[in-house]
């Protein structure tokens, strides 16, 4: 991607971020990454093709920056830490997570490859989950419920996915991320085993001492 390009799909997140998306011109983006509209229009000759663009930015930030190399999933607290980089990821892109329903309405190309990345997210969460069995920071699940972790895998991803909206909507926006890595310890916290409330909690206190330090 060319210096320009890029420019453009930050000063367009910064605007859609600050505005909502269906809220700004492409003039506003022009003058927000310092170029002119001609200049703009060489680059991205529609809203659309920008937003396809922005898009395809977010997807590449997700899997560089907050998945890395996750199929490894070898070091401690991990999986963790991949939660709390999702909850920054969100904040850094709330205009998508504020209104993805009408977002994915108005530019239908979007739908099967936030399908894929939901996909891919969910997988993560039950490999995190089955490792921590291993581990021994979550108990076995019980031979009734053999699919146990699967469906608390299909929970916490609502509850990531859809973290920064609801905190929004409610006008709480401190914390979030911290609060959102909360929310996960409760949800996990009758599976966990002594070990794993441990060890969620010295996580929780060193990002909590982390945010009082900025």
């Amino acid at each position: 991607m060319n210096k320009t390009k890029k420019k453009i799909i930050l000063a367009a997140i910064t605007l859609f971020n600050n505005k909502g998306l269906t809220n700004v011109r492409n003039q506003d983006i022009a003058k927000e990454a310092g170029i002119s509209l001609s200049n703009f229009n060489y680059h991205f000759s529609t809203k659309k093709d920008l937003v396809l663009a922005v898009f395809t930015y977010m997807g590449e930030i997700l899997q560089e920056e907050v998945y890395g190399r996750n199929d490894l999933l070898i070091k401690e607290d991990q999986g963790l830490e991949i939660a709390k980089k999702y909850f920054e990821f969100e904040g850094n892109f709330r205009f998508f997570y504020l209104d993805t329903n009408n977002i994915i309405q108005t530019y239908p190309e979007m739908k099967e490859a936030l399908q894929e990345q939901i996909e891919v997210a969910l997988q993560i969460i039950k490999n995190i989950n089955y490792l921590s069995v291993g581990r021994g920071y979550m108990k076995q699940a019980p031979e009734e419920m053999p699919d146990l972790y699967d469906r608390l895998s299909e929970q916490i991803l609502i509850n990531n996915h859809f973290w920064f909206a609801q905190m929004t909507m409610r006008g709480l926006k401190e914390n979030v991320v911290q609060k959102g890595l909360e929310a996960n310890f409760m949800l996990c916290y009758p599976y966990l085993t002594e070990k794993g409330k441990e060890r969620f909690k010295i996580f929780l206190n060193l990002h909590s001492s982390k945010e009082d330090a900025m």
